[in-house]
């Protein structure tokens, strides 16, 4: 069963508002608001990499190929993510 139209189109719009919201705080003159915006793009990188880790691992992606895609090393991508994904069951 899919997300009602309405749902989806409220969603959408307010991801948009959010987006809206912190491009204007990136583009902002006061440090506070400028620098706050930087927290909140490395949160949203983060998570958009672990989502994107995943989604690659549970596609049967080695770790050398994702580490390939994300321009780092094996390692660096294993150490960083292969704990979270045991600890969920998602990597034995």
């Amino acid at each position: 069963m899919g997300v009602p139209e309405e749902s989806a189109s409220s969603d959408a719009s307010t991801d948009k508002g959010a987006a809206a919201d912190l491009l204007s705080q990136v583009t902002a003159r006061d440090p506070a608001v400028g620098l706050s915006a930087v927290v909140a793009l490395r949160r949203l990188l983060e998570e958009l990499e672990r989502l994107h880790v995943d989604n690659a691992r549970d596609q049967g992606w080695t770790w050398q190929s994702v580490a390939t895609a994300l321009q780092v090393s094996r390692q660096s991508v294993h150490e960083k993510h292969a704990s979270r994904r045991k600890a969920t069951g998602k990597e034995s």
